[in-house]
């Protein structure tokens, strides 16, 4: 059942009032399930299989499958499901290159061909069964999935995903809503006045989240890129005949980059966010946190962020009870009254807006421009898709996987002075995120 073999046909896109609301479903065969298919997508921590460690069930778009290692470090992902009697695989044993069915036998390899059946009377039988199966990639501590027909594309060179372990923290996080509220708010420059709004009482905390206490009403803009979706925002600095900018950026179909807790190393950071469809009622927050000096405190991210969940990367914070809100602490500490961590504001107010947000119910307005744009752009990609062509940042050509115009950055530009010039300085030189030696 090798799905580069099986065509599927892909549902009309909806049109009227509700014109992008098809793109919260993103199960197969789904306009928008069949575009996050085209790309390359997060689907486990890799320290979560170690070699002899139990099949690990994975659920993403609607699909049900089994992660799991065979004896030779060799991994695969396929159909949860035995092509037999429809076992659970979870519940499966890894030997003889690959992994049996507890039920009748059945021996499934990486690739999701039969290797035996012992019961059978036909020695040749095995050889008409194929499951189906996704290839997989290692890089920046997960494995990758291609879930798409055909030969994958080229796994992007995204920075966030350059250099070993030391120069990153790779972690994920359980939201219990639609994947693409949660995208639209990492794409939304406007909340970080608001929502992150902390107190900042050392000169650590005023380096690193500094920009996000400006209220100012922000200049905003957006262009579009090969890889998705651009944004500027400008706040004027009160007192100076200058603007703070921040560049960051919607990276298709379903990922952004953007400053964060990075940024107070400097110029050459960026954290890559990806809200990956487990169904359309849930989904993961992946987090790339990335600096090209090797220098992140680790062990601080790891502090606070272990300190907000509980098993399974879900929030210790239950919505039942407004995710234990502390309202006293808005009037001096945290605006939302929910610590510290960003990665749980973001979680909760999205999940806030209901399990799949109806967007039939929103009045959007002009600081909106960049999830206006990311809408049409989706929708755009997924009649690309439909109509067999690849859609926008699949990259299938070597000389175009160099990303380094994917800059992310936080500085001053002076009244008159073009924002365009200024990426640009940035996005045709090759420091912004080159590798620094480091000894970690």
């Amino acid at each position: 059942m090798d799905t580069s073999t099986h065509p599927i046909t892909i549902k009309p896109r909806p049109r009227g009032a509700d014109r992008y609301q098809y793109l919260t479903q993103t199960n197969a065969g789904t306009p928008a399930g069949e575009l996050l298919r085209r790309y390359w997508q997060p689907v486990a921590l890799i320290d979560s299989l170690p070699a002899g460690a139990a099949p690990q069930p994975i659920r993403i778009m609607g699909e049900d499958l089994v992660l799991f290692r065979d004896e030779d470090g060799r991994v695969g992902l396929i159909d949860r499901k035995c092509a037999h009697r429809c076992t659970d695989l979870a519940l499966g044993r890894i030997e003889s290159g690959g992994i049996r069915c507890p039920y009748h036998g059945w021996l499934f390899d990486v690739n999701g061909r039969c290797l035996d059946q012992p019961a059978e009377a036909s020695a040749t039988a095995k050889d008409r069964i194929r499951m189906k199966s996704y290839p997989l990639h290692e890089a920046a501590g997960a494995f990758w999935a291609y879930m798409g027909p055909g030969e994958p594309p080229l796994f992007p060179n995204y920075p966030a995903l350059a250099g070993g372990s030391e120069y990153r923290y790779t972690t994920r996080w359980f939201g219990d809503c639609n994947w693409m509220q949660a995208s639209e708010g990492n794409i939304d420059p406007v909340h970080t006045s608001y929502l992150h709004q902390l107190e900042l009482s050392s000169a650590d905390m005023q380096a690193r989240w500094g920009v996000f206490s400006n209220q100012a009403r922000p200049e905003l803009a957006v262009e579009d890129t090969r890889f998705g979706v651009r944004l500027y925002t400008l706040r004027k600095i009160e007192g100076a005949d200058r603007s703070s900018i921040r560049i960051t950026n919607f990276v298709m179909p379903n990922a952004c980059a953007v400053g964060g807790f990075e940024g107070y190393l400097g110029d050459g950071g960026v954290t890559m966010l990806w809200d990956v469809p487990i169904d359309d009622e849930h989904h993961w927050r992946w987090e790339f946190i990335f600096h090209r000096s090797g220098k992140l405190d680790k062990a601080a991210l790891e502090e606070q962020y272990e300190s907000e969940k509980v098993e399974g990367d879900r929030m210790r914070r239950a919505k039942d009870d407004l995710y234990s809100q502390d309202r006293a602490s808005m009037e001096r500490q945290a605006y939302l009254g929910l610590g510290e961590c960003f990665s749980v504001h973001d979680i909760a107010i999205t999940q806030s807006q209901g399990t799949i947000h109806e967007q039939s119910g929103e009045h959007l307005s002009s600081s909106d421009i960049a999830i206006v744009r990311a809408r049409r752009m989706l929708d755009e990609a997924a009649q690309v898709v439909a109509e067999g062509g690849d859609p926008r940042g699949v990259v299938r050509d070597l000389a175009d996987n160099d990303f380094r115009d994917m800059v992310v950055i936080t500085g001053e530009i002076g009244t008159g002075e073009s924002k365009e010039a200024y990426c640009a300085g940035y996005s045709e030189s090759a420091e912004l995120f080159t590798l620094q030696p480091t000894t970690a």
